[in-house]
């Protein structure tokens, strides 16, 4: 009787493990399975809560880019020229924005930034087309003396050029039948890295000096750099450009074309009012927002009117 006894005693505490072990695998995969929901739901709150921030800080740049709009309308309502001690061109540090005026909460959590650049301060690569599908030889002569004096070849202007005609040029004329489709235009100063001979550093040199706009324009003297003050005028050295760049800033601005060419004193051969100017009416918009996790950034490219509106015009807008 006795074997029998302890053989059920031992069933009995087998059974008993197993049971107890069964419990803890249930126990265990149903803490596993509420766990892995809890994750989900707060997986899926967040990513609702980022989407949230995303969307504000786009709204809050949208309503940077009106007042950076409205800026430059008052700027051309009081004045005849664009000049980088005009309120326009001093930026906005990271600022709170309830240290701006407003009032709400999101304004205590929220800090923007931003800042506005003269686009007409750069070499405009829509001045290489000429009529008649054709290179603009002057403008071909200045993006090559910008080339030298940044340290590339002279053939990179040519590349340019090449390529702004291929994708820009006479649209009436006929492409003979089998023949390639015109590639992209050029669209930002980047898109030179993707220009045949033209390499990523070559581009990223380049790129602060031009720009890429929707007519011809010509250089504002009181914004550009010396860079490009040398490379639009024929003869001018890099150290007579520092050496005006030097005298405007001592003097805030120029007044007028002619202040500037008395300021040459016989350095180079400036051209003829369509090369350059002292306004401008194309304006490049930066513009940072920070909202608890979220950060965006923007740039946009505007265009003020000369109609009596002073419309200021977004060409396009971009998230960087």
């Amino acid at each position: 009787m006795r074997p029998r006894l302890q053989l059920r005693r031992v069933a009995r505490a087998r059974q008993s493990g197993a049971a107890v072990l069964m419990a803890l695998f249930i126990a265990t995969l149903a803490t596993l399975i509420v766990s892995g929901l809890f994750w989900n739901q707060f997986v899926l709150l967040r990513t609702i809560e980022n989407q949230q921030l995303v969307g504000q800080t786009r709204l809050l740049l949208r309503s940077a880019l009106d007042w950076s709009r409205a800026i430059l309308r008052e700027d051309q309502r009081t004045s005849t020229f664009d000049a980088l001690t005009e309120p326009w061109a001093q930026g906005l540090e990271e600022t709170r924005l309830d240290q701006l005026g407003e009032t709400t909460t999101l304004a205590s959590n929220a800090s923007i930034a931003g800042s506005i650049e003269d686009a007409q301060s750069r070499l405009n690569l829509r001045n290489l087309l000429g009529q008649e599908g054709v290179v603009y030889e002057p403008d071909l002569m200045a993006l090559r003396r910008l080339a030298v004096l940044l340290g590339l070849p002279e053939q990179t202007a040519d590349l340019i050029a090449a390529r702004m005609l291929e994708s820009l040029g006479n649209p009436t004329t006929e492409r003979p039948m089998g023949s390639a489709a015109k590639p992209i235009p050029l669209f930002l100063p980047t898109d030179l890295a993707g220009i045949p001979g033209i390499d990523g550093q070559a581009a990223a040199k380049l790129a602060p000096y031009v720009v890429i706009l929707d007519e011809r324009t010509p250089v504002n003297v009181n914004t550009a750099s010396a860079e490009v003050i040398a490379a639009r005028i024929p003869g001018l050295s890099i150290a007579d450009a520092r050496s005006l760049v030097a005298e405007r800033e001592r003097i805030s601005y120029f007044p007028n074309v002619g202040s500037f060419r008395n300021s040459l004193r016989n350095r180079g051969q400036p051209g003829g009012d369509d090369e350059l100017s002292v306004s401008s009416r194309y304006f490049l918009v930066r513009g940072q927002v920070r909202l608890d996790r979220a950060q965006t950034r923007m740039e946009s490219l505007v265009k003020r009117s000369t109609l009596a509106t002073q419309a200021v015009v977004v060409l396009w807008q971009r998230e960087l």
